[in-house]
C-alpha cells in the first residue's frame, strides 16, 4: 500500500472513530405523509429484506423446489436426524445466513435499512420449541401444542428468558447496524397461528389458525409486549412491522381486531416508535384497517407489497381505493388519509421491471425493502446476492454441511443485474457532459465525464499522463463513448495493484444495466501495471457507460474498446420463432409479414445478410425484410437493400435475438395475432426471438416450457375442471395468468401469489396460461 493510500484509509478510519455520533440514528417518527427523524429532515428508508434467515421459504432454497421450513426439518428426521442435530443445524444457520460482514456490505451499496423477517419460535424455549417440532413430526400432535401453549401463558411462561434465540439474533442485527447506521425494520414474518393459508411464510402447522384461535392471539400481543418493552429506547429501530403479509383472511375485521389490540397494548408501554399495519391480500387491502378506524392512529404507516404488477398498470387505478399496490392507489391513499406509506416487499422480477419499479417509487417518495438478500439457485436471481447451489438443502441430510458453507458471505456471489437495478445510489449523481468518444478505442481514465471518490496521479506507465487511484468499494466513473454497432466487444483495462481482491464491473451510467465484471490481480506495485480483459455486449450509438469500483485498492490508466466479435450467422440461412412459439413469415413477399406458423417452411426461412457497417438484412424469396420505417407493418418485398432493410443484431442477455431498424425501433412479434411491426420503443417478450439454423437447428434460447394436464409438478392447478362456470386458478409462485379463448383472445389477465378466484364464464373450452420466472404452462378448462 503506497503511503497516499495508507494515509486515506488512516484517515477514513480515525473519521469513524471519531465521529460515531454521526452514524447515531434518531427517533424517527410521521409528519404527515413524511417519514422524518428528530430534526424534521425526511428519511426515505430504502433497504433490503433479510429474507431466509430467520425463516426459510422453499423457493429461496431451491429454484425447483417448495416447501415450510417445518418440512425442511421433517425430511431431516426422516432420515434419522435427531432434534438436537437438527436444532444444532438450524443454529448453524442463523450464525452463518446473516453476519456483521453481511450488514456491512448491505450499507457499502447505500442502503439505509434493513428488514428482519422472524419466525415466532425463536422466542420459545427450547424445550417449548422441541413440542412445536413434535408437530412437525405428526400433525396429531397438534392439540398437544394448543394445550400446552395456553399452559403457558397461563403461568407467565412464554418469552419471559431474556437470553431466547428470537432476542438474541434481533440483538445482533440491532448493533450491527447502529454500527453501520442503518435502520432496522422487526418484522414478525411467521406469526404463532399462522396468518394466512400460504404456508410457507409462516410456517404454518395449520392455516390462518391466528384468527381462529384466541391463545394465537393473546401470545402475539404478549410477544410484541416484550419486544417492544425491550427496545423501547432503541433508535436504531425504524418501526414495528406487527403481522407479515395476512392473506385470504375471511374478514379484515378480524385483521382490524387484532392490529387495534396490538397498537393499544405498545402505546400503553409508552412506545412512540412507528409502527406499520399490513392488510390483507398479503399486505395491500385496507378496507376497515384504514387510519380513522384505529383507537391509536399517530406514528402509523401503512404498507404495500409489490410483485408482478404490469408497468403500465400503476397508473390504472384499481376499482378498490383501498387496495394499495399499484402506485396510483398508493399515492392517493398516502394523500387521502394524510399518512406515510412504505413498500415493505418489491422485487424477484426481470432487471428491467426492478428497475422502472424503484424508479417510481423514488419519484413518488416512497420507500421500499428489496426482497430478498440472499437466494439460492445455480444461476443468477433476483437476490442481491446467490448462495450457489447445489447442494439445496431440500435434498436432506447429505446438503447439511455444504449448505452451511454455501451460505457464508465470502462463499456468496453478487448478482449484478439486480444490484445494479434497484441500486439506492441511483439518481443522485448522474450527469454526465462533454463529447462522445468513438470506439474501438482507447480511453484515458482520468477522460470521466462524472465521477465519485475518484483522485487521481502521475503514472510512470508508458505514455505517461495520470492514472486514476484510491479506489474504493463504491467509487465509480462515467464516459461518453459512441458504439458504431450493436454486439460482442473486448474491453481491457490498463491495472496496477499491490494485491489481489479488487473488482470493476462495466454498466450503463446510473447502473441500468451490466454488462460485466472482471476482477483485479496483484500486479506487484502501484506502478507495475499489467492489461486485463473481458467480453461484453453493447448497445450501439451515443450512450454513457460507468465504471464501477466492486472491490478497490487498485489503480487505472486507461481503458480500451477493442473490436467487435459478435457472431452474426452471416450467409446462413435461419429460422425466427417468437414467445409465442409460432414462426416468423415473410408471406412470399405477398401481405404484411406475421409470426403464427406452428413449423418452418420455405416462407419461414431467412439468409442473413451482410449489409454493411455492422448492419444485417435478412432475405427470403429473393426479397428483403423491410422496417417501413415503423410507419406500416413490416414486410418481405424489397428487391435491393436501403436504409430500411438494414437493422442491428441485438443479442439478449438470455441469447434471443432482437433486430432494431434504422429508425431506432425493434421489430415485434405482435404475439401472433397482428401483422409484425418495428415501432416498440424496447425490447420485453415479443420483441425477443428465437434462432435456429440448418435442418437440426440449434436455438438460441431453450424453448419456454409448454405443459398441459399436468398439477403439482409444474406449479399450476385449475379446479374444478370441468366447471359450472366458476373456478379457481392456484400457482405455486407469484406468477402473471391470462385467461384465453380458443381464439386467441385474452379475456382476463391478472398477477397471482397463492390463488385466484374466477367468476361465472360462458360455456366452452378456455386455455389458463401461467407465465412466471421460471415457467409458462398452459391448461385447458372445460366450462359445462
Amino acid at each position: 500500500m503506497t503511503p497516499q493510500v495508507l494515509l486515506k484509509r488512516t484517515l477514513f478510519l480515525l473519521l469513524l472513530l471519531g465521529f460515531t455520533q454521526a452514524y447515531a440514528q434518531s427517533r424517527l417518527r410521521a409528519d404527515g405523509t413524511r417519514i422524518v427523524n428528530a430534526s424534521n429532515q425526511e428519511v426515505i428508508l430504502k433497504g433490503v429484506g433479510l429474507g431466509g434467515w430467520l425463516l426459510q421459504e422453499g423457493y429461496m432454497l431451491n429454484p425447483s423446489g417448495g416447501g415450510t421450513q417445518g418440512s425442511f426439518k421433517k425430511r431431516l428426521y426422516d432420515q434419522g436426524q435427531t432434534e438436537a442435530q437438527v436444532e444444532a443445524f438450524y443454529q448453524s444457520w442463523r450464525d452463518n445466513f446473516i453476519t456483521q460482514a453481511d450488514i456491512n456490505w448491505i450499507a457499502d451499496q447505500g442502503f439505509n435499512c434493513v428488514r428482519i423477517p422472524m419466525h415466532y419460535d425463536l422466542f420459545l424455549t427450547p424445550a417449548q420449541r422441541t413440542v412445536r417440532n413434535n408437530v412437525i413430526r405428526n400433525s396429531a400432535n397438534y392439540t398437544t401444542y394448543i394445550n400446552s401453549l395456553t399452559t403457558w401463558y397461563n403461568n407467565n411462561q412464554l418469552f419471559v428468558d431474556p437470553n431466547l434465540e428470537g432476542f438474541r439474533t434481533l440483538e445482533n442485527c440491532l448493533n450491527w447496524c447502529a454500527a453501520r447506521g442503518l435502520y432496522v425494520i422487526v418484522d414478525l414474518h411467521a406469526a404463532p397461528g399462522a396468518q394466512g393459508t400460504d404456508s410457507n411464510i409462516s410456517d404454518a402447522l395449520v392455516g390462518n389458525d391466528l384468527w381462529n384461535r384466541t391463545i394465537f392471539q393473546d401470545m402475539t400481543v404478549r410477544l410484541w409486549e416484550k419486544i417492544v418493552a425491550r427496545y423501547i429506547n432503541n433508535n436504531t429501530v425504524a418501526f414495528w412491522d406487527l403481522i407479515n403479509e395476512p392473506n385470504n383472511v375471511p374478514q379484515n375485521q378480524s385483521i382490524h381486531a387484532l392490529t387495534n389490540r396490538l397498537i393499544n397494548a405498545i402505546r400503553a408501554l409508552g412506545d412512540t416508535h412507528l409502527i406499520m399495519v399490513e392488510g390483507n391480500g398479503w399486505g395491500n387491502n385496507y378496507d376497515y384497517l384504514e387510519p380513522f378506524t384505529f383507537t391509536n392512529r399517530s406514528n402509523l404507516v401503512y404498507n404495500a407489497h409489490r410483485y408482478w404488477i404490469p408497468e403500465g398498470d400503476d397508473y390504472i387505478r384499481d376499482g378498490n381505493p383501498n387496495q394499495i399496490n399499484r402506485l396510483i392507489n398508493l399515492t392517493e391513499f398516502r394523500t387521502r388519509h394524510n399518512v406515510p406509506v412504505w413498500v415493505g416487499e418489491t422485487g424477484e422480477n426481470s432487471d428491467e421491471w426492478l428497475r422502472q419499479n424503484v424508479d417510481k417509487l423514488n419519484a413518488n417518495s416512497i420507500g421500499w425493502a428489496h426482497w430478498t438478500y440472499k437466494r439460492t439457485s445455480s444461476s443468477p436471481n433476483a437476490a442481491l446476492r446467490r448462495i450457489i447451489g447445489p447442494p439445496y438443502l431440500t435434498d436432506g441430510v447429505s446438503a447439511m454441511t455444504g449448505v452451511l458453507n454455501n451460505i457464508k458471505f465470502a462463499n456468496t456471489v453478487v448478482n449484478s443485474g439486480p444490484l445494479a437495478a434497484v441500486d439506492p445510489r441511483r439518481g443522485s449523481s448522474t450527469t454526465c457532459s462533454g463529447n462522445y468518444t468513438s470506439v474501438p478505442g482507447t480511453i484515458q481514465a482520468e477522460a470521466f465525464c462524472s465521477m465519485s471518490g475518484i483522485q487521481t496521479e502521475n503514472t510512470t506507465d508508458t505514455g505517461g499522463g495520470q492514472n486514476i487511484g484510491y479506489t474504493d468499494t463504491g467509487d465509480w466513473l462515467g464516459y461518453r463513448i459512441n458504439v458504431p454497432s450493436a454486439g460482442t466487444y473486448t474491453v481491457e483495462y490498463r491495472v496496477a495493484s499491490e494485491s489481489a481482491g479488487g473488482g470493476i464491473r462495466l454498466e450503463s451510467f446510473g447502473g441500468g444495466s451490466v454488462y460485466g465484471t472482471v476482477n483485479v490481480p496483484a500486479t506487484g506495485g502501484w506502478q507495475t501495471w499489467q492489461t486485463i480483459s473481458h467480453t461484453v455486449t453493447l448497445p450501439a450509438g451515443s450512450q454513457e457507460i460507468g465504471i464501477a469500483i466492486t472491490a478497490g485498492g487498485f489503480n487505472l490508466n486507461w481503458f480500451r474498446v477493442v473490436g467487435n466479435t459478435s457472431t452474426v450467422p452471416i450467409g446462413q440461412v435461419i429460422w425466427l420463432r417468437g414467445i409465442n412459439n409460432q414462426y416468423v413469415s415473410g408471406e412470399n413477399g405477398t401481405t404484411a409479414m406475421n409470426c403464427n406458423r406452428p413449423s418452418p417452411g420455405t416462407w419461414e426461412q431467412f439468409t442473413v445478410v451482410d449489409a454493411g457497417g455492422g448492419k444485417i438484412a435478412l432475405r427470403s424469396m429473393n426479397k428483403y425484410v423491410s422496417s417501413e420505417n415503423g410507419a406500416a407493418a413490416i414486410t418481405c418485398s424489397r428487391a435491393t437493400i436501403g436504409d430500411w432493410e438494414k437493422f442491428d443484431w441485438v443479442v439478449n442477455a438470455d441469447g434471443k435475438v432482437s433486430f432494431r431498424g434504422n429508425n431506432g425501433r425493434y421489430i415485434s412479434s405482435e404475439n401472433g395475432t397482428t401483422a409484425m411491426t418495428c415501432n416498440r420503443t424496447s425490447i420485453s417478450g415479443w420483441e425477443a426471438f428465437t434462432y435456429g439454423t440448418g435442418a437440426v437447428a440449434r436455438t438460441a434460447a431453450p424453448q419456454e416450457e409448454i405443459v398441459e394436464n399436468r398439477l403439482e409438478e409444474d406449479g399450476l392447478d385449475v379446479y374444478p375442471n370441468p366447471s359450472p362456470g366458476t373456478f379457481t386458478v392456484k400457482v405455486s409462485k407469484p406468477s402473471t395468468v391470462s385467461i384465453i379463448t380458443t381464439t386467441g383472445k385474452v379475456i382476463q389477465k391478472s398477477e397471482v401469489k397463492d390463488v385466484l378466484p374466477v367468476g361465472k364464464l360462458p360455456a366452452g373450452i378456455y386455455i389458463i396460461r401461467m407465465k412466471n420466472t421460471r415457467r409458462e404452462v398452459s391448461k385447458k378448462i372445460v366450462i359445462e
